[in-house]
């Protein structure tokens, strides 16, 4: 009877780790925007609908300093002090390809947004009449997005480890059998 025990609690370990998947209030939102009052009305919006963690920079060379912090998603202004956004996304992208940046701006030269893009954005809005409103909506689609691909992972994760208990479980009881027979 004691050959069992062994399995048994491996068995209920599998069964109560359950790991940590992460949850949009675990996320960390970047937004790179010199004017306050914009970035003050996408800061109010965004946390209106989400409760991701938001970190405000006035340039794009306060947020490369800050990349060690490791945003889910950065919102860009393109025309900051100092680096513009084009060369403050090339940077996020050669520290992080998979961030996504989302750039807003009041710029509407079309060569622009065609640099954006080609850049590797995630999505170029204009500043006009709801562009905030759209900010908003395309960040927690983001991170609604990557909240169930870490879910997936997870699960995928604990099916392995699951799968892994149970066959240690059965040869560990398979050897004590043996062991005992003997």
């Amino acid at each position: 009877m004691e050959a069992f025990i062994v399995p048994l609690l491996l068995i209920r370990l599998m069964m109560t780790n359950k790991g940590h998947i992460k949850e949009i209030g675990d996320s960390r939102v970047f937004i790179v925007e010199d004017n306050d009052m914009h970035s003050l009305m996408m800061d109010y919006l965004l946390s209106k609908e989400t409760m991701a963690n938001i970190k405000k920079f006035k340039s794009g060379e306060e947020c490369i300093e800050n990349l060690n912090l490791k945003p889910d998603v950065v919102i860009l202004d393109y025309g900051l002090p100092g680096i513009n956004g084009i060369q403050t996304l090339m940077q996020i992208k050669k520290h992080d390809p998979e961030i996504p940046v989302i750039v807003i701006t009041g710029n509407t030269d079309e060569e622009v947004a065609q640099n954006f893009l080609d850049a590797g954005v995630y999505d170029y809005i204009q500043k006009e009449e709801n562009a905030f409103e759209q900010v908003s909506k395309v960040t927690d689609s983001i991170l609604n997005i990557m909240a169930q691909k870490e879910a997936k992972v997870e699960y995928r994760q604990s099916i392995v480890f699951g799968w892994g208990i149970l066959i240690l479980a059965t040869l560990i009881s398979i050897i004590s059998w043996v062991l005992l027979r003997h």
